[in-house]
C-alpha cells in the first residue's frame, strides 16, 4: 500500500485538492487509489496524537487504523491511500517560530511514516511567500480567537528549504514533492496527479474550478468550451492552454494580495519575495525532492 500524505501548507490549499480528489472519489478507486472522507479522520488523528507522543504502534493497530480509513468498497482495491490534512505538521498557533517554518515537522513526519507498517510514504506540501504567509496565518489565527503573529516577527529569518531539508532528514526512505502556492493554478493538473497518482490522460471533474475562480466569466466559459473541444491528454498541454486563458481572462483583483503586517514597508515584501525566489531555486535542486513548476 502507497500511503500519500498531504501537509498543506496553512493558507495554500484552502481544502481545494482534497475537494477534487472526493469528486472523483470513484473514478479514482477504479485505478486503485483511495480518498477517504474527512469523517474518517478522527481515529487517524488520534493515533498520530499517540505516535507524536513517543508510543509507536504495532502492526495490528495499523491494520486497524487501515480499515477504519478505507470503505468497504476500497479494502480489496486500494492500493494507494490518499490522506489530506493542513494540521498534520501543526495547528496555526504552532506553524512557525522566530526562527522555523513548522518547528515539529520532523517529529510528525517521522510518526505519519509509521502509521501504516510496511507501506511506502509520500509526502506532498505546498509553500509560500513568506511575505504573503506570514500575514495570511496571522489572519487565520486572529479569526480562530489566537494571537496573530506577534509584531516585528522575522519573516526574512524563515527559510523552506531549511524545513524541506528537516522533513528529508526525518524521513529520508519517503518520497517529497513541493510546489508554489502562486504557481498552483497554472501546474493545477500537475499537483492533482502527483498527489492521487492517477493516469495522466483523465480529466478530473471540477479541475478548472480553481483556474476558473480567477477569471471573468465569459473566459470561464471559453475555456471549459477549449478543454472539451481539445480534450487535452497530457499535463502539459492542459497547463499551455490555463496559461494562455489566465493571461486573457484573469481578473487583476483576483490576482492581488493585500500584505497587513504592522511594520512591513514595500521594502521588507520585495526583501522577503526575493529571498523565497532563491529559497525555491534551492530546494528544486535538493536530491530526493520533486519540484513541481510551470
Amino acid at each position: 500500500m502507497q500511503i500519500v500524505y498531504h501537509l498543506g501548507a496553512h493558507c495554500t490549499d484552502e481544502g481545494g485538492l482534497l475537494r477534487v480528489l472526493l469528486r472523483n472519489r470513484a473514478l479514482l478507486l477504479d485505478q486503485g487509489i483511495a480518498v477517504p472522507e474527512p469523517d474518517r479522520y478522527p481515529a487517524l488523528l488520534r493515533a498520530a496524537a499517540a505516535v507524536f507522543a513517543g508510543r509507536p504502534m504495532d502492526g495490528a493497530a495499523s491494520e486497524t487504523l487501515l480499515d477504519g480509513l478505507l470503505p468497504a468498497q476500497a479494502e480489496d482495491a486500494a492500493q494507494r491511500l490518499v490522506l489530506s490534512f493542513e494540521g498534520f505538521l501543526a495547528f496555526p498557533r504552532d506553524a512557525v517560530t522566530q526562527s522555523q517554518l513548522y518547528p515539529a515537522a520532523g517529529t510528525r513526519t517521522r510518526g505519519l511514516a509509521a502509521m501504516f507498517q510496511g507501506g511506502a510514504v509520500e509526502f506532498h506540501i505546498a509553500i509560500r511567500n513568506p511575505a504573503t504567509f506570514i500575514p495570511a496565518l496571522s489572519a487565520r489565527r486572529k479569526a480562530k480567537g489566537q494571537e496573530p503573529v506577534p509584531d516585528g516577527f522575522d519573516a526574512g529569518a524563515l527559510r523552506w528549504s531549511e524545513l524541506v531539508g528537516r522533513i528529508r532528514a526525518a524521513v529520508p526512505g519517503a518520497g517529497l514533492t513541493v510546489w508554489c502556492d502562486e504557481d498552483t493554478p497554472l501546474i493545477w493538473h500537475s499537483v492533482l496527479r502527483a498527489v492521487a497518482g492517477h493516469d495522466e490522460s483523465i480529466e478530473l471533474a471540477n479541475a478548472l474550478d480553481l483556474p476558473a475562480s480567477l477569471m471573468s466569466v465569459p473566459g470561464q466559459r471559453r475555456m471549459a468550451a477549449w478543454f472539451a473541444e481539445t480534450q487535452p491528454v497530457s499535463d502539459e498541454d492542459r497547463r499551455a492552454g490555463i496559461a494562455d486563458f489566465l493571461d486573457r481572462f484573469a481578473l487583476p483583483e483576483k490576482l492581488e494580495v493585500d500584505v497587513d503586517m504592522p511594520g512591513w514597508t514595500d521594502d521588507t515584501i520585495d526583501s522577503l519575495t526575493a529571498s523565497y525566489d532563491e529559497d525555491c531555486a534551492r530546494i528544486a535542486a535538493m536530491e530526493g525532492v520533486r519540484f513541481i513548476a510551470p
